[in-house]
């Protein structure tokens, strides 16, 4: 049958259009759901020994992008890692350029993927630069890292701090419930994103304050390898030490460690300084370029390498005693002095906005701590702020701050919304939203309590959770709707009240967090070290260089060549644990069997592990009848329904348990008493010098840095989290002149931690109010 000519050039155009749609679809249209993949498949990048694992496919960049020199890298995210997740997701970091590198960077490189649901359409990734956008992108590389190029305007990098910023906007293809922004993210590649500055400028420091800009590595780590030919003499242990310190609080990154070894080497990649410390006659051999003025005065300056583009710091002298002076004249305009104290904790250390040390009553606006008033149009809004706690924080048992909010919600938001606050990682409050027709809050007051604030930086995050009709229905498009649903306003503010001020010990967090107990102190701390190797040495100037970023200063140490001759002192011991003395062992609560069998051969290993398999199936067997074991049920029943523990129910605190490291373990911190319980001891061990350094460079990175806690924290190859042991026994530490009103939050603290004390003291005082009443009304003839 012949069909009329209209109808046929109609359905011919219907052909033609189909076939034009099927045969230039690409692959990161908006709606293509990849049905071909194997299921499963789409998932956030497995992070392995916190490198992210993406596709191996690259996606070809759609701006030709030349491979630079790596010398010609600055660096930006210090971590292996960087996921900017949710619907809204902003992260910023600050970067550190000498006059050179600002005047004559050119670009910025970004290279991202980010997760197949992610709507391109309507989502953006935005690089902001010194608060100017320098680019900004649809968000769509489901296949592979995409590598971008943003070129800098001239004038915009300036010497000094600058700040850089990327804001991530996603948008879910087909979801619209809060679920569904779980699974949207951008992952940030921290060994392809970095600025680009010519290679002539990039790796030369001419001066000691450039030594802020030492930069990063691909990998977020910052290193100083020192070249010590000397090292072994004990009279360049305090000078090597010294200077770690100070060129820890000069850079200020976050994960900086330091490699003593005593060759120079060949080259220095990026985010590495070449540091030379030892006397003129020692240097004179490797560094042709060494000052003459060095065979008569100290000297601490920046010299050509022997071979390549490059400077290197040398310090040196006629001898240590005017190298140790060279290291003191170094420090001298950095080290913050004694009985000063500081209204702020490092600000590289996170994001790029001052920490402001919170150290009593104090309120402070939302704008003050970084956080700009913003609209938000999706379902879950996250943003927060950071705040340093000092040493002597006690108020986790009964403490409340408070959250001062000014927010506003339009009239779509239903009952069963609810805003959450967290305190590092853990929910403190909740917050429901009950009205249907919108409403703004004006100084809404939201407890927070402050049972997880810690001694140094904490983290405050405040997520909304918004449902509406429209996600209920989920219709085309409204996931990208524009209209805001959320406000938050920068006038909102944050309110610490006064707390208790008394300091606990054994307390690794204060460590990590304020350097305490060893950052106040006159009398210089003594170090022991069991062998002055590279490994031991190389430990040590990594740890106390960590130690001086959170105490804002460079702590006083005084080598010792025996343990034994420490005596009551604060003291750092380093060393492998076979060679540790068994008093320090039991000083730290390390039981003695592992001078022995921690490392030993795995059949021991496997031997008491065999041994805990048949000990564990046993109690199994009888715990019906086991007082042990119904007591370990009770222990569970009251933590889980009460928040109780049945260390709260002790009217004397109990022992700490003697830790034996397993053998996963390869390194530890451990904290104890001295003999006589009034100066405080920390060892660091392992059980070889290899993995000594090895535990203290993984150690070293700030976001395992802040795990300490505890009197005990091990870690473990290839574990994220550390092995953390709980204080028992606590030895207070008066930090603050006796008042009243101090004593009095401390005994409302103690008492809140230790339930049971209070009720008999409660029992105590109502039996002896009775009797006072009974005596009373006796004298009044009113008795019974």
């Amino acid at each position: 049958m012949m069909l009329p000519p209209a109808r046929t050039a109609l359905i011919g155009l219907v052909f033609a259009l189909t076939a034009s749609v099927a045969f230039g679809q690409d692959s990161a249209v908006p709606f293509d759901m990849s049905g071909e993949r194997t299921p499963g498949t789409e998932q956030k990048p497995v992070v392995e020994g916190g490198t992210p694992v993406t596709t191996t496919e690259t996606k070809e960049p759609e701006k030709k992008v030349a491979t630079p020199d790596p010398l010609t890298r600055r660096y930006i995210v210090p971590a292996t890692s960087l996921l900017l997740e949710g619907e809204a997701a902003s992260q910023s970091f600050p970067v550190f350029l000498t006059p050179q590198q600002a005047e004559s960077a050119t670009s910025i490189n970004l290279g991202y993927s980010n997760a197949v649901v992610v709507a391109p359409e309507s989502s953006r990734l935005t690089v902001v630069v010194n608060d100017v956008s320098v680019g900004e992108l649809p968000v769509q590389s489901a296949e592979g890292t995409k590598d971008m190029r943003f070129d800098l305007p001239k004038g915009l990098l300036r010497p000094g701090l600058n700040r850089v910023t990327f804001n991530a906007v996603h948008r879910h293809r087909t979801d619209c419930t809060v679920r569904s922004t779980y699974d949207l993210w951008t992952a940030v590649d921290p060994a392809r994103t970095f600025l680009t500055v010519p290679a002539d400028t990039s790796g030369r420091l001419l001066t000691t304050d450039d030594i802020a800009a030492i930069g990063l590595g691909p990998t977020g780590q910052t290193k100083f390898v020192m070249v010590a030919p000397d090292m072994g003499q004990p009279v360049a242990t305090n000078a090597l030490m010294r200077l770690s310190q100070g060129l820890a609080l000069m850079a200020k990154m976050p994960n900086q460690t330091f490699d003593i070894v005593d060759a120079l080497p060949a080259t220095a990649g990026a985010g590495e300084m070449t540091v030379l410390v030892g006397t003129a006659d020692d240097l004179a051999a490797m560094l042709p370029s060494l000052p003459v003025t060095a065979r008569s005065s100290a000297v601490a300056t920046f010299v050509d390498a022997p071979a390549g583009n490059r400077k290197i710091f040398v310090v040196s002298g006629p001898d240590w005693p005017s190298i140790e002076g060279a290291v003191e004249g170094m420090l001298a305009p950095i080290d913050r002095p004694l009985g000063v104290t500081r209204e702020a904790l490092s600000v590289r250390q996170r994001n790029a906005t001052e920490m402001p040390l919170v150290s009593g009553e104090m309120s402070l606006s939302f704008a003050s701590l970084g956080v700009r008033t913003g609209e938000f149009t999706g379902r879950r809004y996250r943003t927060g702020f950071d705040i340093g706690i000092p040493s002597d924080f006690y108020a986790d048992a009964y403490g409340e701050a408070r959250l001062l909010l000014d927010a506003a919600y339009s009239p779509e938001v239903l009952p069963g919304s609810h805003i959450d606050i967290y305190v590092n990682g853990n929910i403190a409050t909740t917050v429901p939203i009950t009205s249907r027709n919108g409403g703004i809050f004006r100084h809404l007051p939201i407890r927070v309590t402050m049972r997880h604030f810690r001694p140094g930086p904490n983290r405050v995050d405040i997520e909304t959770v918004l449902m509406t009709e429209a996600d209920k229905i989920c219709a085309p498009g409204a996931s990208a709707s524009e209209e805001p649903r959320f406000a938050l306003f920068d006038s909102s503010e944050f309110r610490m009240p006064r707390f208790a001020r008394v300091a606990r010990l054994p307390n690794l967090s204060a460590l990590s967090g304020t350097g305490f107990p060893y950052n106040g102190q006159v009398d210089p701390t003594a170090l022991y070290l069991d062998r002055l190797d590279a490994d031991t040495l190389s430990t040590s100037a990594t740890f106390l260089g960590k130690m001086a970023v959170s105490s804002g200063r460079a702590l006083l140490v005084r080598p010792e060549s025996s343990a034994l001759a420490i005596g009551e002192r604060n003291a750092i011991l380093v060393g492998t644990i076979s060679q540790l003395p068994p008093l320090v062992l039991g000083q730290t609560h390390i039981a003695a069997e592992s001078a022995s069998s921690w490392g030993g051969p795995a059949d021991g290993g496997g031997e008491r592990g065999a041994t805990q398999e048949a000990f564990d199936e046993w109690q199994s067997r009888v715990r019906g009848g086991s007082w042990r074991g119904q007591i370990s049920a009770l222990e569970t029943w009251l933590q889980e329904t009460f928040d109780i523990s049945l260390s709260s129910l002790r009217l004397l605190p109990g022992e700490e348990e003697l830790v034996v490291p397993d053998d996963t373990a390869r390194f530890l911190v451990a904290q104890g008493n001295s003999p006589e319980e009034s100066a405080t001891w920390t060892v660091l061990s392992a059980p070889t010098g290899v993995d000594l350094k090895a535990g203290m460079v993984a150690m070293a990175q700030d976001d395992r840095w802040q795990q300490l806690d505890g009197y005990v924290s091990l870690d473990s190859k290839g574990v994220q989290a550390l092995d953390t042991r709980a204080v028992s026994r606590t030895r207070f530490v008066a930090t603050q002149p006796w008042t009243f009103a101090n004593m009095r939050l401390v005994a409302a603290n103690w008492l809140s931690s230790n339930i049971l004390a209070y009720a008999v003291l409660f029992c105590a005082l109502a039996i002896l109010l009775g009797i006072a009443t009974s005596g009373l009304l006796r004298r009044f003839g009113r008795g019974g």
